[in-house]
């Protein structure tokens, strides 16, 4: 189902108010306009999705409550500890499919590919503030490049999610190394410096989806 919201400031109250771990915001254009959504899977069967339109967008949805002010704003990166943060998602397509015009009547999608690398970071790396590890990566050679993805489970039990991204080249290296103070991301095989936060990256020989099927569900 989808549910439309009042106002981003309503979407940063539902991710981030009293949250440990505060939900992942996604961001699509449609029609010019970028929309915000917050995915909620009650069961493997129902995905409901609250939804708002804003005028900008960036990396993480701050916000923060200052005795009955509430401050809403959008940050590059997530260094000012007085907010909480929920990591805005860029997707490269609309994550739903009305299947009868004029009907909230939906197909929850099993993959979605992302716009950029930092958005696959930020979904990899989300948990680590309620001291979970990092998601790992897979990479599987595409083409003359490759495929570079992630799964996540929205229940303990049941399905997951597949979030994916098209490169160009392959990397060599085992890791990526993302700073949270500048944004900087880059792929590595050394994790002794410290102040950054590493994601395992773990290569298989062949994809063992149809990234035809994914290309084709995505749109």
């Amino acid at each position: 189902m989808i549910i439309q919201v009042a106002s981003v400031n309503d979407i940063a109250r539902l991710a981030c108010a009293f949250e440990h771990k505060p939900q992942p915001v996604f961001a699509f254009r449609e029609e010019g306009k970028w929309n915000l959504l917050i995915q909620f899977q009650l069961d493997e069967k129902r995905i409901d999705y609250f939804i708002t339109e804003s005028d900008r967008v960036d990396s993480f949805l701050g916000y923060r409550n200052v005795y009955g002010e509430e401050i809403v704003d959008f940050f590059k990166v997530a260094k000012d500890t007085s907010y909480i943060y929920a990591p805005i998602i860029f997707l490269k397509n609309i994550p739903f499919k009305a299947y009868e015009k004029g009907r909230p009547s939906l197909k929850a999608l099993p993959v979605e590919e992302l716009l950029d690398l930092g958005s696959l970071i930020r979904i990899a790396t989300y948990r680590i503030y309620d001291e979970e590890s990092p998601l790992p990566l897979f990479i599987a050679p595409y083409g003359s490049g490759s495929v570079l993805f992630t799964m996540l489970s929205y229940l303990e039990e049941g399905h997951g999610k597949v979030y994916y991204l098209f490169l160009d080249e392959s990397p060599n290296e085992s890791f990526i190394r993302y700073s949270s103070h500048d944004a900087s991301i880059n792929y590595t095989s050394n994790v002794d410096e410290t102040g950054f936060i590493y994601v395992k990256i773990i290569k298989l020989k062949s994809l063992p989806f149809n990234v035809g099927v994914w290309a084709s569900q995505s749109k």
